[in-house]
């Protein structure tokens, strides 16, 4: 038997058992699957039920989308990214309202019966009274991250596809919607990553807070200055006298309170500082500190409306000099680079051309680390004392990019802001500008981008004067932008103004240092000082293991992995790894490679994991059924050998 048949056949066994008896059987599924049976049952839904239902017609999907044109334009980024990188493998990313009515699918339909492709369109519902167990509706009434595979489907017709989901939360922990990703069970190259899809939710909810709260105060937080602006983010929205209106879910994770136990309290009953003294430390260095009892937290200004009145201490500068402070630092671009020979190579081709007014370009996949790259770029350029503006092109709604890039002045056009808007550009004078995901930047704004970069000038729309620029600039993109030029969709003259020195991030899967650095990360990570450590067979796995999310996702596996832990605990096994992850390791991993164990006897016929399986009961008879002994030749826990030998009795 192949090693993950196991969950398959328990499906199966259960899905038997319940058509002869009529009820879900106990203790064979697992829970939030057995729960969400037993609704369907209740709901009085049968395994057998069509597909075919009835959709919304045009005009009612129309004025759903109209209804939630904030969560589609927030979630529109996150929507590309996921479908760029799955709909070759028959990934199909799809958005649905807190009800469970889709609201947008992309992707690739092409394995789709005529049935389901039907059901997958916008307007049709996926409520859980209405489909059954399914991953979009039982992640709503669940409240959390599901993945459902296979036969775990309540419904029969959909027993060929496996999909995860995660809800959205507005910034009132509200729930607004579900994202979700699909693809064939039997897609074996990029199954359905509930990891990627959480990372993205985080996202989408990040980009929904900044904007509902434009007319006030709003402070990134973080225990580690690199992560901040980032998903990881913790989001703080403010009156003008520091009382707190509004916290993202990070922040109640980082501060370990509840949102209630936020609202409505001051800046200064948190962290002991009050609101003007830290709005101006800010807006000279950039970044701030707060402190509690029980951690340290970087800061950074994402928002502050001119037309709040709040005092400072001193007057807010524009350029500073060289004896005031650094802001905090982000890691250090030798800690970036690590012993990866080409990443060293070119951070330092990049940190010279930043130190002669080059622009630099980076490319990489998502997740690999291009914003804390660019930010540490520039915090070891001669402009660390400047700041640091990051503009994500794929973020902003292409109607609001232009005056986002290029500020207004007040009275610019109709329903302008009073006091008008400084632009990001005009923003990062005298440091850096970080156009992040510049492929997506639309093709009229290029033209006008590439004017301001040749005469480094810039005309705010409504101002009848220009603005001399002095910024650095560095680009960013996880397309290939000389694709891009050759399809037509980026100017060529940009492109060459843009890449003066182009460093390529490797994916996590091909650094040459991936067993250094994920020590190294881990050790960051570590709330408490303590020194862990992975098991050799868990190490093996991480390193076999292709990281499609690559950096972000290894940090949240790390992540859960430490909050598993118990305190007297050092080493770190599969029993601290996330069941979802942990799955996605067992079928897309080797074991480690053991030489000294014989093989001889196993039949290399079969599937790769017919191989495994045969090999770790090889082992267990050469040790004489000695557990202990076993594992630590295969080098894998213990609850992970006594899983597999599970396995081998199914």
């Amino acid at each position: 038997m192949a090693l993950g048949q196991t969950a398959e056949l328990s499906v199966e066994d259960a899905r038997r058992q319940f058509l002869r008896q009529g009820e879900v059987p106990s203790g064979v599924l697992r829970s939030e699957i057995e729960d969400s049976w037993q609704r369907s049952i209740d709901a009085g839904l049968s395994y057998k039920a069509p597909l075919d239902l009835e959709n919304l017609s045009k005009d009612r999907v129309a004025d759903l989308k109209e209804r939630h044109s904030g969560l589609i334009e927030s979630a529109h980024p996150e929507i590309s990214q996921l479908v760029d990188y799955f709909a070759a493998e028959g990934g199909l990313v799809m958005l649905a309202d807190a009800d469970a009515t889709i609201l947008g699918v992309k992707g690739d339909k092409r394995h789709l019966d005529s049935a389901t492709r039907y059901a997958l369109e916008p307007g049709a519902n996926w409520s859980e009274q209405v489909r059954g167990t399914n991953a979009v509706g039982t992640a709503l009434v669940e409240r959390s991250p599901v993945m459902i595979t296979g036969r775990e489907h309540f419904l029969d017709q959909v027993g060929y596809l496996s999909c995860c989901s995660a809800p959205i939360s507005d910034a009132q922990g509200e729930l607004v919607g579900v994202l979700d990703l699909t693809s064939p069970t039997d897609n074996r190259i990029l199954p359905p990553n509930l990891s990627l899809v959480q990372q993205a939710v985080r996202s989408i909810e990040n980009r929904m807070f900044s904007g509902q709260f434009q007319q006030h105060i709003v402070l990134s937080v973080h225990t580690r200055p690199e992560y901040l602006r980032s998903s990881w983010q913790g989001l703080i929205a403010l009156e003008s006298d520091g009382t707190v209106i509004a916290a993202n879910e990070q922040i109640c994770q980082l501060l370990g309170r509840k949102r209630p136990q936020l609202l409505g309290k001051n800046l200064e009953e948190l962290f002991g500082v009050r609101p003007e003294v830290l709005l101006t430390d800010l807006h000279r260095k950039g970044r701030g500190q707060l402190h509690t009892r029980s951690a340290d937290f970087a800061c950074e200004l994402l928002h502050f409306p001119r037309s709040l009145p709040v005092e400072l201490d001193k007057p807010i500068k524009r350029t500073r000099t060289k004896a005031e402070a650094k802001p905090v630092r982000a890691p250090g671009l030798g800690d970036l680079a690590g012993q990866d020979p080409r990443l060293q190579k070119g951070v330092r081709m990049g940190s010279r051309a930043l130190s002669h007014e080059l622009p630099v370009l980076i490319q990489g996949e998502t997740g690999s680390g291009k914003e804390v790259m660019a930010k540490s770029l520039h915090l070891d350029s001669r402009r660390s004392a400047g700041p640091f503006v990051a503009v994500n092109c794929a973020a902003i709604p292409e109607g609001l990019i232009e005056s986002e890039l290029f500020g207004y002045r007040e009275g610019a056009f109709t329903g302008s802001r009073k006091g008008g808007m400084t632009g990001r550009l005009e923003q990062a004078q005298g440091g850096t500008l970080f156009l992040d995901e510049i492929g997506d930047m639309p093709l009229a704004l290029q033209a006008r981008l590439l004017r301001v970069l040749q005469e480094r000038t810039i005309s705010p729309l409504g101002a009848g004067d220009e603005v001399a620029l002095d910024i650095a600039v560095i680009c960013a993109s996880h397309r290939d932008l000389k694709a891009l030029v050759a399809e037509g969709k980026f100017r060529e003259d940009l492109y060459y103004r843009l890449n003066g020195v182009c460093l390529r991030l490797p994916a996590f899967r091909e650094r040459a240092d991936k067993p250094q650095f994920i020590n190294q990360f881990l050790q960051q990570l570590v709330p408490d000082g303590r020194y862990l450590e992975i098991a050799p067979g868990l190490m093996q796995q991480l390193l076999d293991y292709h990281w499609p999310g690559n950096i972000r996702q290894l940090e949240t596996t790390l992540r859960v992995a430490i909050a598993f832990m118990e305190p007297d605990e050092s080493l770190i096994d599969t029993d601290h790894i996330s069941d979802d992850f942990l799955e996605e390791l067992t079928t897309g991993c080797s074991l480690a490679p053991v030489a000294p164990i014989s093989t001889a006897g196993v039949n290399p016929a079969g599937t790769l994991k017919d191989t495994e399986l045969q090999r770790v009961k090889l082992v267990v008879e050469q040790n004489q059924g000695n557990i202990s002994a076993a594992a630590s030749a295969l080098g894998i826990s213990r609850a992970t050998l006594y899983r597999k030998l599970k396995q081998l009795e199914g």
